[in-house]
């Protein structure tokens, strides 16, 4: 049980006016008339960088306080915020306000942090208010790509690459030059959301819910080449090119420098070298499905960070680990995740968005596909309510005899001389039989949610909220068990994800 947070009176003062201005409520004290929709979200957002602008001085109430602006938020949607109303400059104003906010409220928990005043309840508080309000900044970016710059969703989503351009999708801090990704340093940690499901688990598979499922070492060589450490579930550790994890496409991504950049340059260097050896004797590091940071045998790629650091500083990176639910066990072990119901309460690991509330990395830039946020928000739902559905209704994946056939051929196959070599980018061969089953059907399951998804959140100017996507897929999943009980083979996903 997590002792009780204390926080700063201004800390509660600004959450205060914002949950009173997303209540609707009329600030006759403050500015003596009632606000509409539109002009009560900016006013809102004003207020949470002005207040987050000062020195705390008081420690209490925070995690209550940022609880309640979380619920506020985790309902937005553009009817009630009027974002057909606004006009271009109010949302790239308004987006600038998230974006200095969200800086300022790292800033505030590194003081607070330093000053040893707040506890996990306020941490764990506190990132669910961050994750709310970059999802708030996706409906408006979203909005203004759409109904101010004219993209179309299908046609133009490839029009935007990472780390590249210039619009409110692309933020950079003011303490730092960077224009793109030519200007990363080396020892620069790269945040990022993919686009596949499993991307979409892995941010979801800690308590805490992020949008980031993977992170990347910078490194700059003496030839002032960049490139990137990695380590991928198909391919395990790799050195590539910056270029390479450009074109990978993700739909978000955040640049974190390190405090002390000649440590952080030696810690890419090392990582660099150790990888690079691994590979050029023919054999990558293997991909760590145990997400165990303390044994560098294999690497998942947050380890990547935290090995090097470890190793070339002497440092505990991150500062603030994530932790399974242990309700999850089942899925956790299918995962390879090596926890059984007494350590996975002790077990702990470095989530990629672990990285974001660690005060020793700053924030450089932030920058999203404005066309791929719908996709990445409805799969983030999608995860949610799988792992809800999990830990709440026992339910358990049943790959049934098509998909086991199918993973143990695959699991063969890639053993086999003559044909391994086609697979290699497929998947590893340190994943098992039955991890392979999982991603399958893990796949399978989330795909038929995402067609019910894409009926649903359909709309070009009413994007739906996680409350109304949560709904929606609790309503489904209510009429395809029906159909499962009646007939197996009728439902549309309870075949192969149902209670035990």
């Amino acid at each position: 049980m997590f002792k009780p947070a204390r926080v700063g009176m201004k800390c509660w003062l600004f959450l205060l006016c914002y949950l009173m201005a997303m209540s609707s409520c009329s600030y006759s004290s403050k500015i003596g008339r009632s606000l509409s929709s539109s002009s009560e979200l900016k006013y809102t957002l004003q207020v949470i960088r002005e207040q987050l602008a000062t020195s705390p001085e008081s420690h209490q109430q925070c995690t209550q306080a940022a609880e309640e602006a979380y619920q506020k938020l985790f309902k937005l949607n553009s009817e009630k915020t009027n974002l057909l109303e606004l006009t271009a400059g109010e949302i790239v104003e308004m987006v600038q306000i998230t974006f200095e906010s969200k800086i300022l409220i790292r800033n505030y928990l590194s003081q607070l942090d330093r000053q040893q005043e707040y506890g996990q309840k306020c941490y764990h508080a506190t990132r669910s208010l961050l994750r709310a309000i970059r999802y708030a900044e996706d409906y408006m970016i979203e909005h203004y790509a759409v109904f101010e710059k004219g993209y179309e969703r299908k046609t133009d989503v490839n029009k935007f690459t990472t780390l590249i351009g210039e619009g409110i999708h692309f933020k950079v801090n003011p303490d730092f030059e960077f224009k793109n990704y030519h200007d990363l340093q080396s020892g620069d940690v790269i945040l990022s959301r993919g686009n596949a499901f499993t991307s979409a688990a892995i941010a979801r598979i800690g308590i805490d819910d992020a949008q980031f499922s993977h992170v990347s070492f910078v490194y700059r060589d003496s030839k002032n080449k960049l490139w990137t450490i990695e380590a991928h579930i198909e391919i395990g550790s790799v050195v590539e090119p910056i270029e390479t994890h450009i074109g990978q496409g993700n739909s978000r991504t955040v640049v974190f420098r390190f405090e002390d950049r000649e440590l952080a340059h030696r810690a890419a260097e090392y990582v660099f070298n150790h990888v690079q050896k691994a590979s050029a004797s023919g054999k990558n590091i293997p991909y760590d499905f145990s997400m165990n940071y303390k044994d560098s045998k294999e690497l998942f790629c947050s380890e990547v960070v935290s090995m090097a650091m470890r190793d070339v500083g002497g440092l505990d990176v991150p500062k603030h680990k994530s932790k399974f639910n242990p309700n999850l066990l089942t899925f956790l072990k299918q995962f390879g995740i090596k926890v059984d119901a007494k350590s996975v309460l002790n077990f702990d690991t470095f989530s990629p968005g672990d990285l974001e509330l660690d005060p020793r990395f700053s924030v450089v830039a932030e920058w999203r596909n404005p066309l791929k946020v719908r996709a990445s928000r409805q799969r983030d739902a999608i995860m949610t309510k799988m792992f809800e559905w999990m830990e709440k209704d026992r339910y358990v994946f049943k790959p049934g005899s098509g998909l086991s056939l199918q993973a143990n051929m695959g699991w063969l196959m890639r053993r086999i001389p003559l044909v391994k070599r086609g697979l290699i980018n497929k998947f590893p061969t340190n994943m098992k039989a039955s991890q392979l089953k999982l991603f399958l059907v893990l796949e399978k399951v989330a795909e038929v949610l995402e067609q019910e998804l894409l009926k649903y959140d359909n709309s070009p100017d009413r994007p739906r909220s996680f409350a109304e996507l949560y709904n929606h897929l609790e309503e489904f999943k209510k009429q395809d068990y029906i159909k499962f009980r009646k007939k197996k083979k009728s439902s549309a996903f309870h075949r192969h994800f149902s209670p035990k």
